[in-house]
């Protein structure tokens, strides 16, 4: 029997609706998640697409006998990755490239990356203390490429790293565009920030493999040996740094909660109080830390979906998934409107609590960075990334204040991840 197709439209001849998804794909997938359910079908980019939102589509996405991520991604969006990366690999060839990343990402990397990580957000805190009224957005950028680039090639900071920020803010807005490669177009600026970026990469994958460090891509090319070719380890050193890099709306975001919920900002205060070495160890031993970490990763946008394609068809909610079409798996509908969450626009970090833990509901109802096993398709650096937004919290609230004049914090979505329009104007000065 043939399938019944998801509710929604193909759209217009050719087009499809790739010009709604271009424009805005967060508003384009809860627009259309709010009128069909949680499954509706699409056509976007010149293919079929299935959009699934919600903790049980998680567990059929994730599904290798299900979903397979060999060629998922539309080919603009490879092209901005530069090639085949994790993202990409299916079976052995992913088990076997992920083993060898994962060693970036182990307890000994993120205790030898922490020191590094606290001294870089000082660095920066004190510079922003002294600069008056300053576009903190930009700042964020900055802070996140200068972390990443010292933990991962061991990058100082000067204009070789300011010229890297600049083409991943350039790049990365080459996602959420149309894909025309024409000069003065984003994506056209894309591509030859890709260009530059990889170049960049090369170079420090032959220099690493000749003098090795203890930074992460070291531990990836001492994990590798000779069975990776240069060429793949500086993909996913760029697949590294562009999640890494995108880090910065979730510190935006922290800003922007902390401002607004004063209580939760004075607990947090009572919970970090200190100085010194911010440690593994230390860590641990602050929960309410994690909580607000965790709600902050659960509302705050950072892509619109993650790319699949159907192998030979399955149901979700009952609804078929015909083979051979893209699937789109959406982040933050799952943790939203089709999520497991009381009151689930709201802040509330207790819903975390060991008392609550309300993403014990589901085992994919906490999928930030993707779900299931560290050895699957989850982002490897999902704790790397908790222990950044950790680290800059506890310097934040240990030794600043800060102000956000009026403004307008009504996100812009022509940028992935979107931003506060006016860049998130603020203050920053010293205790």
């Amino acid at each position: 029997m043939r399938p019944t197709l998801p509710p929604g439209t193909a759209g217009m001849p050719l087009l499809g609706e790739t010009l709604a998804f271009a424009k805005n794909p967060f508003r384009f997938i809860d627009e259309r998640l709010a009128r069909h359910g949680r499954v509706f079908r699409s056509r976007v980019l010149g293919r079929n697409a299935v959009v699934i939102a919600g903790p049980d589509a998680a567990g059929r996405f994730i599904d290798p006998g299900l979903v397979k991520r060999e060629q998922s991604m539309p080919p603009h969006v490879q092209q901005l990755f530069g090639g085949r990366s994790l993202p990409l690999l299916d079976g052995d060839a992913h088990k076997d490239r992920k083993s060898v990343i994962n060693q970036a990402f182990g307890r000994a990397a993120i205790e030898a990356y922490l020191p590094q990580m606290q001294a870089s957000i000082e660095r920066a805190f004190m510079r922003w203390s002294a600069a008056g009224e300053l576009l903190w957005l930009d700042e964020l950028k900055r802070l996140a490429i200068e972390v990443i680039c010292a933990n991962f090639i061991g990058m100082e900071p000067g204009r070789e790293l300011d010229d890297l920020r600049r083409d991943y803010d350039a790049l990365t807005g080459g996602f959420a565009t149309l894909p025309i490669n024409l000069p003065g177009t984003r994506y056209h600026r894309a591509l030859k920030a890709r260009d530059r970026i990889l170049a960049v990469l090369r170079a420090r994958v032959r220099e690493r493999r000749a003098h090795p460090t203890s930074d992460g891509l070291s531990r990836i090319l001492a994990a590798a040996g000779t069975a990776q070719e240069d060429e793949a380890i500086a993909l996913e050193l760029h697949h590294i740094v562009i999640a890494g890099f995108i880090v910065y709306a979730e510190l935006g975001s922290i800003v922007q909660k902390l401002t607004s919920h004063p209580d939760v900002k004075a607990r947090l205060e009572r919970e970090v109080a200190g100085s010194g070495s911010i440690t593994l160890q230390a860590l641990m031993k602050m929960p309410y830390l994690l909580q607000v970490m965790n709600e902050v990763k659960r509302l705050c946008p950072i892509i619109p979906a993650v790319f699949g394609i159907a192998k030979d068809g399955f149901q979700v909610a009952g609804i078929d998934v015909p083979a051979g079409w893209m699937i789109l798996w959406a982040l933050r509908p799952s943790h939203v409107a089709h999520g497991v969450y009381d009151d689930p626009e709201r802040f509330d970090p207790d819903r975390f609590s060991p008392e609550r833990a309300e993403e014990r509901r589901h085992e994919h109802a906490f999928a930030p960075q993707g779900a299931g096993p560290v050895t699957g398709h989850r982002c490897p650096g999902l704790d790397y990334a908790t222990y950044f937004m950790e680290v800059f919290t506890i310097v934040l609230l240990r030794g600043y204040r800060w102000r956000l004049p009026t403004q307008s914090f009504e996100l812009d979505y022509s940028s992935t991840p979107p931003q506060p329009r006016d860049g998130l104007r603020a203050t920053v000065t010293s205790k």
